[in-house]
């Protein structure tokens, strides 16, 4: 059966309502006049709530992030006056067949996590090697060893997942673009600045050198949405020189004050440890050496390591971390093995010093 144009026109009203409705509640909280002025559209019409769902279920399934709080307003006149001379030069008819496409195209997204009509672009190193990459819209990323990212651009947004390791990105500046830079559950946006962002077995770690970046976790600021509540209350601003660290499984964030110089020692082939766990500092070696470590007990790894190793130095770092603490260290299957030294193997210590 044919639907009457009219009728199509109708739905796609109603969608562009919704869409405006969505991004307004996702920019800020809403105004008593507005809250108001929602809750009669809602009111209005029964299918209002059912396209209003669809928005934040679109926004839930790809980068709501990307128009947060700050970085909107970074993009809010360009985009006005775009948007104003498009709907000058449109007739309403095709204005709004244009944001059902929109909305169509925003849904297939959301189902399917990512759609691209050529797929990512991917950018991954090898135990040992580093590569700097050359973006098209004039970005710079310096990848770390055994490390892997996908890189998704169009016209709209730039789009990058840290699949693993460590990246430190040098941003182009493009206020229509943010650039979205997704590593476990958090989300790291920016337009313009340079920061590193480094995955960890059950961290991440988001440091700042210069300009602004806001990390975000997706779900909260999905759920934000959904409620009706701004997403600035998930939001974490970093300022040049801090480090968020954030567990990837209880959720738990702290901001860190950090040496800029020293943590880029990376890109020069050294590894800097400030207090970090012994499991995280393995993990930062394991990128280089061509014999990993593995930990034999939970309490090995809890011993905080301090200090400046060259990379792909793993016999210096482990001699290090046994003369400090009470572990030992043996090879086997071309593995290097630590465990946490007691009485009956004291003699096994001191011959691996």
């Amino acid at each position: 059966m044919m639907v009457p144009q009219n009728d199509n026109d109708r739905v796609a009203e109603r969608e562009e309502q919704a869409a405006a409705w969505c991004l307004l509640i996702a920019d800020r909280a809403l105004t008593v006049s507005e809250q108001s002025d929602f809750d009669a559209w809602l009111a209005a019409d029964e299918r209002h709530a059912h396209h209003f769902e669809q928005m934040v279920t679109v926004w839930q399934g790809t980068d709501a992030i990307a128009e947060m709080p700050g970085f909107l307003s970074l993009r809010a006149e360009a985009l006005t006056a775009m948007e104003k001379a498009r709907r000058a030069a449109e007739p309403a008819p095709t204005r709004r067949r244009a944001v059902a496409t929109m909305a169509a195209f925003a849904m297939t997204a959301g189902m399917g996590a990512w759609y691209w009509s050529e797929g990512p672009d991917v950018y991954s190193t090898e135990v040992g090697e580093r590569r700097i990459v050359r973006l098209d819209d004039g970005s710079s990323v310096s990848l770390d060893a055994a490390s892997q990212m996908s890189v998704f651009f169009t016209d709209h947004r730039r789009a990058i997942i840290l699949d693993r390791g460590r990246a430190k990105f040098d941003v182009a500046k493009d206020p229509l673009r943010p650039f979205t830079v997704t590593a476990g559950s958090q989300a790291v946006v920016a337009i313009g600045t340079s920061f590193s962002v480094e995955l960890l077995r059950d961290q991440l770690r988001v440091l700042l050198f210069e300009g602004q970046v806001a990390v975000v976790p997706r779900a909260a600021a999905a759920g934000h949405l959904k409620k009706q509540r701004p997403v600035t209350q998930a939001t974490t601003q970093l300022l040049p020189g801090q480090e968020l660290v954030a567990s990837l499984s209880s959720g738990a964030t702290e901001i860190l004050p950090v040496d800029a110089g020293r943590s880029l020692g990376w890109e020069g082939g050294q590894v800097d440890f400030v207090d970090m766990p012994l499991t995280d500092a393995v993990e930062r070696i394991n990128r280089y050496a061509a014999s990993p470590i593995v930990l034999a007990d939970a309490a090995a790894g809890r011993h905080l390591v301090n200090g400046v190793f060259d990379a792909g130095d793993a016999d210096s770092f482990v001699k290090g971390v046994t003369s400090l603490y009470p572990l030992v260290a043996r090879e086997e299957g071309g593995k290097i093995i630590i465990k946490t030294a007691n009485s009956s193997n004291d003699e096994e210590k001191m011959d691996q010093k």
